[in-house]
């Protein structure tokens, strides 16, 4: 089984193995990840993110224990290597390789919330398809098959028409995110806002925000799984190169 913890879930659980007040919940999430045993990687967005900051040494244990010694690959080549394949294999998003001192880049997406977005949802997501396309190198007939560039153009357009909400510096960062790791994983624990728009959008997967009452929602469906027969982590046995 596959977990993707982001930053938001991720620093909440060290401040929780710190002994900081107000994170009881997500220590509940992390006594339910250490006995599912779930692959739980870092990537190059955690290191962003972190900035090498006090919460760093306890991030580091933290992956160190659930990671399984795997990393998820700068988003770039994770596109690059689905868009060779043409489909799914989570051999293309986990790699033995990685540090945290190489944080993520949003190069050459930097400019894609500032395209201009007119028309229906398809036409918003068919202009956010080619533009990311363009700029990442692939072309647009097998841009439109793969996960990555699907699950983005619905995030982006879903953000342009969504006016309750002001936009924030870290969305770019968050929508390449989600739409590079949600496609492979079993879980992904991310924020409020990020998963409500994935719901919106229509990503069926397991997602839970950091909200209380979700995180021990995430916490019970861990749990379930662990009761399930089969061992969950036969997955784990792979060798990520």
């Amino acid at each position: 089984m596959l977990v993707y913890l982001d930053q938001n879930h991720a620093s909440r659980i060290a401040k929780y193995l710190r002994g900081q007040p107000s994170h009881e919940a997500f220590g509940e999430a992390y006594r339910a990840l250490h006995d599912l045993d779930p692959i739980v990687p870092p990537s190059p967005f955690h290191v962003l993110e972190t900035r090498g900051g006090y919460l760093l040494p306890t991030l580091r244990t933290l992956f160190g224990r659930l990671s399984r010694g795997t990393w998820v690959r700068p988003w770039q080549e994770v596109v690059r290597r689905q868009a060779l394949r043409g489909a799914l294999d989570r051999a293309d998003l986990l790699t033995a390789s990685g540090d945290w001192e190489t944080p993520a880049t949003l190069d050459p997406l930097g400019p894609l919330l500032d395209v201009p977005l007119a028309g229906t949802m398809f036409a918003r997501r068919r202009t956010v398809r080619g533009w990311a396309a363009l700029w990442l190198d692939v072309p647009l007939r097998d841009a439109r098959g793969l996960p990555f560039f699907d699950l983005l153009a619905r995030l982006v357009a879903f953000r342009s028409v969504d006016e309750e909400r002001a936009g924030r510096p870290s969305d770019l960062t968050d929508l390449v995110m989600a739409a590079t790791v949600a496609p492979y994983v079993d879980a992904l624990a991310t924020d409020r806002y990020v998963a409500e728009v994935l719901g919106r959008v229509g990503h069926d997967g397991a997602v839970f925000s950091g909200r209380r009452p979700d995180v021990l929602r995430f916490a019970r469906w861990l749990r379930e799984r662990r009761s399930r027969p089969g061992d969950p982590r036969q997955e784990g046995e792979r060798s990520w190169t």
